[in-house]
């Protein structure tokens, strides 16, 4: 079980989950209030939803986790075929696409924790 042929089949893989946990998360986290929505309506997002928020950020996390299995997995491929260069641009673009996606996940929970009616309104005062 523990042998290479294993590992690398579940590395290559996890493209595939991936995309069906960015999927999970997007319909566990719901519909965002749209551009010019009310602060107050802004607030009720955030403030009632709050748990679903949290389980879309874990299931978002493994998601990135996915994504830098099968960025590795790709370089062994493509380092086995010799062609090192676009394994390491794999890997680069790979960690910044997941460094950004973890960044965007951190500020919903951090909103969704962090703010409250009154704060939305010292932002869009009435």
């Amino acid at each position: 079980m523990n042998t290479s042929a294993f590992w690398e089949r579940f590395w290559r893989a996890s493209g595939v989950q991936f995309i069906a946990l960015c999927v999970i998360a997007y319909i566990v986290y719901g519909d965002q209030p749209q551009i010019g929505t009310s602060p107050d309506a802004l607030a009720a997002f955030y403030r009632d939803h709050q748990a679903r928020i949290l389980i879309a950020a874990v299931i978002s996390g493994l998601a990135v986790l996915y994504l830098m299995w099968f960025a590795a997995a790709i370089r062994v491929t493509l380092a086995d075929a010799g062609k090192d260069g676009w394994g390491a641009a794999a890997t680069a673009s790979s960690a910044a696409v997941g460094a950004l996606f973890l960044l965007l996940t951190a500020i919903n929970v951090g909103l969704a924790y962090a703010i409250d009616g009154r704060e939305i309104k010292r932002f869009y005062p009435d």
